[in-house]
Order: C-alpha cells, then sequence, then structure tokens
C-alpha cells in the first residue's frame, strides 16, 4: 500500500434544491426504493417502514428553508438511509438516485465556524469546489451531527410550546 497516495473522500451525493450535497459514505446504510404508501411508505407523515424498521424522515428541505416538494410520494421514489444520533435510521427523500462520488481529501476545506451562523450554512461541514469534465460545482458536505442535533432542538422545543394543559378550576373560584 503506498502511504504517499492521497487520501480520498467517498461520498453519497445529490442534488436538492440548488444545493449539490454529499454525505460520507460511511453515514449511509443504503439506497432503496421508497416503498407505496400501501407498504408504508407515506412520506407526509414522516416515517417510512422498511419490513421491520421504522426510518424517520429527515426533512432537508424544511431545515434548509427551500420550498416543499407539491407532492411527496410521487416525487420521491428514492431513499437514502443514513445512521443518526445513538444508531438510529433515518431517511432521506430524494427524486432521482444519488451517486457515490470519490474525491481527494485535500480538496475539501471546512466551511469557518462563523460562516457557520449563516441561516444556508449552518448545515455543513466543508466545501469543495468540483472541476471535472463529468461534472462541475460546489459540493457542500453535510454536517449530520449538527442536523441532528438542531432537529432534536426543534423538537424539545416544540414540546415546551404545547398548549397549556387544562387545569378544573374549583367551583368556589369559578
Amino acid at each position: 500500500m503506498d502511504n504517499n497516495a492521497p487520501k480520498a473522500a467517498r461520498l453519497i451525493t445529490f442534488t436538492l434544491g440548488d444545493y449539490w450535497i454529499g454525505i460520507p459514505m460511511a453515514s449511509v446504510l443504503r439506497v432503496v426504493n421508497c416503498p407505496p404508501p400501501d407498504r408504508g411508505g407515506n412520506l407526509n407523515i414522516g416515517v417510512v417502514q422498511l419490513g421491520e424498521h421504522t426510518v424517520r424522515l429527515l426533512n432537508l428541505r424544511s431545515q434548509m428553508a427551500l420550498p416543499d416538494v407539491a407532492s411527496p410520494n410521487e416525487e420521491m421514489p428514492f431513499l437514502l438511509v443514513i445512521w443518526g444520533l445513538q444508531q438510529s435510521l433515518w431517511g432521506i427523500a430524494l427524486d432521482k438516485p444519488p451517486e457515490l462520488l470519490e474525491l481527494p481529501a485535500d480538496l475539501f476545506k471546512p466551511v469557518e465556524s462563523d460562516k457557520r451562523l449563516s441561516a444556508k450554512l449552518q448545515w455543513f461541514s466543508h466545501i469543495a469546489a468540483v472541476t471535472d469534465n463529468e461534472m462541475s460545482g460546489t459540493l457542500m458536505v453535510l454536517d449530520l451531527k449538527a442536523v441532528f442535533q438542531a432537529g432534536e432542538e426543534d423538537q424539545s422545543r416544540s414540546a415546551h410550546h404545547q398548549a397549556p394543559k387544562l387545569v378544573a378550576v374549583p367551583s368556589s373560584l369559578g
């Protein structure tokens, strides 16, 4: 094995809106055809049943403030299944099959922490300008830890902002 060979980054890539997004291959479990609604594939409720496994959906469109697709079940035939925090299964619904891409690791530059304060850049850890005969563009590496932590904070926040519980008022006060 040649120790001088440049290290390669292996990513599963897909487009979402105007973004070209990559997820490290180590975080991806598999890519599957999204099951139809009568077999547990109702994307509108936020979960997909794959055999005995319930896969929660990660709505990147919502987190990245991108417009929703009109009819997710018709538009999103592929499901990218990834590992979440605590080894939970999550899925990203895609309209086209993702691609495996291998690029030199030194092509990727970290997104600086002050730039990650931007609403759009907060979800990305690295960025690469790719110029190749077959493809070119700006590839953004999704920071899954940041995405999942934000999701947990959103769930926690919404749990604290639920409608107040009704309390019985003694008849002497009412």
